[in-house]
This record gives structure tokens, sequence and C-alpha cells, in this order.
């Protein structure tokens, strides 16, 4: 019989940071993003970034003229955040918060989400609702810039977003998905995520 991994607490989370096995993160700016704002599929606005951890990103897109909020359940990684955003001299438009995101909601809908390692992070029982709450954070006609971490193995964090799987739970009943294949995103620790830009369809 399957073992299912069980929900995942703050407690946890903030112990992968103290004791550095935090082998998602990324020493650079990820391909994809850089690939897409270079693309204008992503153009300045209001986005969210859940599961910021220590990530660059807000910032990257703060300096470039977006309103940032960056979500995350670990407080050592907000913190740092923090620490950081109070080394500028005149502080960039983010705002970090420290908060479970199944339960956070948006005082207003974004523009565009960057979803880059929250979907991999979360136990798959937990997916059909944060899907639901990624499409209510968003306007209709907004930007899902998703990258979906491949394994190809059981287990995790993260987990595996099998393409099939991922195409079921952003149904075409709600999201339009593109014609291509995505962009390719590799990753230092031998894994590779799946980069797609999907639209939230009007209710």
């Amino acid at each position: 019989m399957k073992k299912i991994p069980k929900f995942e607490t703050v407690e946890v989370w903030e112990g992968r940071y103290h004791d550095q096995s935090t082998r998602w993160e990324r020493d650079d700016i990820n391909g994809a993003l850089v690939e897409w704002l270079t693309s204008q599929q992503l153009q300045p606005g209001h986005i969210l970034i859940p599961g910021c951890g220590r990530a660059a990103e807000p910032f990257y897109l703060a300096e470039r003229g977006f309103e940032v909020v960056a979500l995350d359940f670990a407080p050592s990684a907000i913190e740092f955040q923090q620490q950081k955003l109070q080394t500028y001299e005149k502080p960039p438009t983010v705002a970090f918060e420290q908060v479970d995101v199944m339960n956070w909601h948006a005082p207003a809908p974004f523009d565009a989400i960057y979803e880059q390692t929250c979907l991999c992070a979360l136990n798959p029982g937990q997916r059909q609702d944060y899907a639901a709450q990624l499409r209510d954070w968003l306007k209709p006609g907004g930007k899902l810039f998703a990258l979906f971490m491949q394994t190809y193995r059981e287990g995790g964090p993260p987990f595996h977003c099998a393409m099939d799987d991922m195409r079921q739970l952003f149904g075409t009943d709600k999201w339009q998905w593109p014609d291509d294949d995505g962009l390719r995103s590799d990753h230092s620790n031998n894994k590779v995520e799946i980069g797609m830009v999907l639209t939230r369809r009007g209710d």
C-alpha cells in the first residue's frame, strides 16, 4: 500500500532552513523568468510570488517596475528577505508576508503570479485546493507563470508535477494553455522544471 506523506508544518520548513537543507534554492535568477521578461510575456504589474523562500526573484521583479507581494511559510525566509529589503537606500515596491498559502486571502486580485517552487513543495493532497487558490488570486485574464517540477520519482518534497497531471489540475475550463511545449529550466540539483504560461479564464 502506497504511503501518503503528511502535510508539512511551519516547524518542518523552518527546520530545513536551520539545517541548511534547502536544495530547492537557486544561486541565480531562473532562466525561464528572464525569458518571459525578455519576450514581454510578463510585463510590469501587480504580481504574487507564493513560496518565495530566500529567492532573488522578488527583488529582481520589483527593480523592474513590478509591485510584488511575496509569501512564505518559514519565518526565517521572510526575515532574510526583510533584512535584504532594508539594505536598499530606496526600497523597491515589494512586501513580504509570513503565512500559510493555503489559508491566505488576497486583498485584491493580481495581474500575474510567479509559481516557482510552491506547488511542488505542497503535499499532493493539497493540490486541488491550491490550484483553486491560484485562480482566486488572479484577475480574469491574469497570467500564471508556472514552473512545474519534474523529479520523475515518488515522494518529496519536491513532488513530481507530471505534465498530464498538471493539465488535469489546471483544466481548460478554467485555464487557457499555450500551444507550445513550454520552457525547459534546468536546476543545479539535477532536476528540471517546465515553464508554462497559463491564462485564467473569466467566470
